[in-house]
């Protein structure tokens, strides 16, 4: 546990600063997983895995091979109904050129009901997938990939549990799977621009951008407006984004301000931490993609022509930027707005 508040010093700092008298302290209690295990891939790789306990669904976890050719691990299940008929899978790699992992699910028979095909897009950065796997004929999962292995860093599972939820019938679902640690779901970037209430919604790019700092620090795209609008906004996806270096965006030569990125809970296993010789923080990077946006006023565009600058911290990580949006917004009908005295 890296912190150790008692009882009494938390009563202490809050009757200081809010002068509030004995105010009720809450206990820190571990957050119980029963169905849910991080998985040490690098470790068993490596042959010094880290003990951890197993769901009961799960009877074992091993590596089956490993050469200099292919290296794979596999996780042999329980039948246990419905407590693991449907399994989060969600494995965390190195994306290498040439060594993309291959999820597959196998009964004893040796038949293979669930093959999640080549992972990743060869971006040589860290990264991670997200499987939806039914598993409830099946004995084992495999975890295939060509080389040693080393690029597996571990994999988190969880048994998933089916929710009804109502959603507007005018409006896309939402995803099939709720991510436990609150990540967005991928964005689907649609091929043609769409209206509505006033706002126009188009796409600017879906193939994926690699920065590599400092030798490469700035992403730039164009897109053309036949008028200014009120506000506009731009998403994106980013992999390899740092929750203490922003990305600030540039229109039009003008500073806009740094991308709001939408993190998740801290407890993901995507955050990773980076030790750099006389600095006192770790240096941080998500391995995800990671929904993100900047807001930029309609003063800041012109009607045809216009450029989108994002720039990166020349001491960062690399970073790699897709799935880009813009939605502007102008007058319609259900507009209102006020006017100052």
């Amino acid at each position: 546990m890296p912190f150790d508040l008692s009882r009494r010093s938390i009563l202490l700092v809050l009757a200081f600063f809010l002068g509030a008298g004995i105010l009720a302290a809450q206990e820190l209690q571990r957050q119980p997983t029963p169905f849910s295990v991080w998985l040490d891939f690098k470790g068993l790789v490596n042959g010094t895995p880290r003990k951890a306990g197993l769901p009961i669904w799960i009877e074992s976890v091993e590596r089956v091979s490993k050469n200099a050719e292919r290296a794979m691990i596999r996780v042999r299940l329980r039948h246990l109904g419905a407590l693991n008929e449907q399994l989060q899978f969600r494995l965390f790699f190195r994306d290498r050129p040439n060594a993309a992992p291959n999820v597959t699910g196998w009964t004893e028979t040796g038949s293979q009901p669930f093959v999640s095909g080549a992972l990743g897009e060869g971006l040589d950065v860290d990264t991670s997938e997200s499987l939806s796997i039914p598993s409830a004929d099946l004995d084992y999962i495999d975890v295939e990939v060509a080389g040693d292995g080393s690029n597996l860093r571990g994999a988190f599972l969880t048994s998933l549990r089916k929710q009804p939820v109502w959603h507007a019938l005018d409006f896309a679902p939402p995803g099939n799977v709720a991510d436990p640690f609150g990540r967005a779901a991928a964005a689907a970037p649609a091929e043609n621009d769409a209206l509505l209430f006033g706002r126009v919604q188009a796409t600017i790019d879906t193939t994926p951008l690699k920065l590599v700092p400092p030798r490469q620090i700035d992403a730039l795209y164009e897109f053309t407006l036949q008028s200014p609008p009120m506000l506009a906004s731009v998403t994106f996806e980013v992999l390899g984004a740092s929750p203490s270096e922003p990305i600030a965006a540039f229109v039009n030569g003008n500073f806009v301000g740094p991308l709001t990125v939408g993190f998740p809970d801290l407890a993901d296993p995507g955050f990773i931490g980076v030790a750099s010789p006389l600095e006192r923080d770790l240096r941080f990077s998500y391995a995800g993609w990671l929904r993100s946006q900047i807001i930029v006023p309609g003063s800041q565009l012109v009607g045809g022509l216009n450029n989108l600058i994002l720039r990166v911290n020349e001491h960062s990580g690399p970073i790699v930027l897709r799935a880009v949006e813009i939605q502007l917004k102008y007058p319609s009908p259900v507009f209102d707005y006020q006017l100052n005295p």
